[in-house]
């Protein structure tokens, strides 16, 4: 949030580990800044941009303005910033443009050329030249350029937080909450993933690598799968509540689990079984890495599993990739280019196809939502074994509310999923905690499907009619 400043300019404030103060914007643009390669692109669109220039013109009248904060990890003799770089590099190209006009008297621009973090640089590029072509026309037809340029320069203040140890500064971007382009949940728990992985001493390469792979991955089917399914899976799963306000920032917990440079691990007793698994399979990898790059051995993967705990760094980026190419084979993210190319897991795509029309249909969105998390729960502990006869009865059990109800909402679906009946047409059964303790796929798949008291079912007959063929 950008607020005026009042009283205190310049006033600095040391600790061993953080230094804070206000600085003039000419000053931060005259600090030697690096954007780190695990940033995310430069995002800002152009009306993130014009909204910043009305902000200075509301504000400009008074004698300082603080227009936001910035958080830096002093990285030896370098400055990384952690949080606010869609800011700063929007300030580099405002500097610009202003050096690149006249008519500014005696005012001095510094001109300075930011990095731009290697991943996503043709989203990053795009948004650079829309941007930089706007504020050269919108500065254009200022007619009181000079006097915008000084407001700008030597009145707006930039709140810096400086701060020696990396895992501080990114605890302190997880609590800001500082005008820019809104941030995914997701996006709080990749900058703490990555420095999970800066304290596991991994390399630069390394972090470069797995943030390469996550923006691979279109940041809406990122917020879809957690948000949508496996926070739910894992709520569901453990008998608790999806909060009416979904997914959010104070959510993100639920994806942070075992460190493995912690100490504590030996009397961690519930963590070695997972350190274990990934020992074994970075050793086999590691030792077999010449056979499996030519093919001559397949590879063996981290064995993930929604309900289980997440292991910190790496693990999870690989875990990500793990569920969203998971997902598109059970038929999520629809609108996701790569779902066009995806193949459906064999066993399941009759039932998908048949509920496919209804995706779009608001009356529909809820109880589709329901089954496409079931599936990818039941595909996550039992592959594809079973998988006609498991869709069926997923298909039946997601859809029974909107058989038997003229109307579905969320706190409906939300006790549905947890058991709760509502209604004596619907099962009571918690199909997620059942699917979690279900050791083999035939335990799980015997029980009757849902037979509700219907009410104009419709186009939801495949189900129903001759129901019990297959069973």
């Amino acid at each position: 949030m950008t607020d005026m400043g009042d009283e205190g300019q310049g006033v600095a404030t040391t600790d061993s580990w953080m230094t804070t103060g206000l600085i003039k914007v000419r000053d931060l643009l005259a600090h030697d800044l690096r954007v780190p390669d695990y940033q995310r692109p430069y995002k800002w669109t152009v009306r993130n941009v014009a909204q910043l220039i009305d902000d200075i013109d509301t504000f400009r009248a008074y004698d300082r303005y603080r227009i936001g904060t910035v958080i830096l990890h002093a990285n030896n003799d370098r400055l990384e910033i952690v949080d606010g770089q869609q800011r700063f590099i929007t300030f580099c190209l405002i500097a610009q443009v202003l050096a690149s006009k006249g008519g500014l008297g005696t005012l001095t621009v510094p001109i300075v050329d930011p990095d731009i973090p290697a991943v996503g640089l043709d989203v990053s590029r795009a948004n650079i030249v829309e941007n930089h072509t706007y504020l050269v026309d919108a500065l254009a037809r200022r007619a009181d350029l000079e006097e915008w340029a000084r407001a700008f320069l030597d009145r707006c203040e930039v709140v810096v937080l400086t701060l020696s140890h990396v895992d501080e500064a990114f605890q302190m971007f997880d609590s800001q909450n500082t005008r820019g382009k809104a941030l995914y949940p997701t996006d709080l728990l990749k900058a703490f993933h990555i420095r999970e992985m800066s304290l596991e001493h991994t390399t630069a390469e390394q972090r470069l690598a797995m943030v390469r792979m996550w923006e691979e991955i279109p940041p809406e089917s990122i917020n879809e799968l957690f948000s949508d399914y496996l926070f739910k899976i894992k709520q569901w799963s453990n008998h608790l509540p999806v909060p009416s306000t979904g997914f959010g920032d104070e959510h993100i917990d639920t994806f942070k689990g075992i460190r493995e440079a912690d100490t504590r691990n030996a009397k961690n007793h519930w963590a070695m079984p997972f350190l274990y698994a990934k020992n074994y399979t970075d050793d086999f990898g590691n030792e077999n890495a010449t056979l499996i790059r030519y093919g001559a051995m397949a590879p063996v993967k981290y064995p993930f599993q929604i309900d289980q705990p997440v292991i910190n760094g790496e693990t999870f980026f690989l875990m990500v990739r793990h569920y969203w190419e998971l997902g598109l084979r059970c038929g999520l993210f629809r609108d996701d280019e790569a779902s066009k190319n995806a193949h459906l897991i064999p066993g399941a795509e009759h039932v998908i196809s048949q509920l496919e029309p209804m995706q779009k249909r608001e009356t529909h969105r809820l109880v589709r939502n329901l089954f496409d998390a079931l599936l990818l729960h039941y595909v996550d502990r039992f592959d594809d074994q079973d998988l006609d006869r498991a869709a069926m009865l997923l298909a039946r059990y997601a859809m029974a509310p909107r058989v038997q109800q003229q109307r579905v909402t969320r706190q409906m679906i939300n006790k549905y999923a947890l058991g709760e009946r509502e209604s004596d047409g619907l099962p009571q059964e918690n199909l997620f905690a059942a699917l979690r303790r279900s050791l083999r796929a035939q335990d799980f798949l015997r029980r009757p499907r849902p037979t509700p008291k219907t009410n104009g079912y419709g186009e939801l007959h495949f189900l129903y009619d001759n129901s019990e063929a297959n069973a």
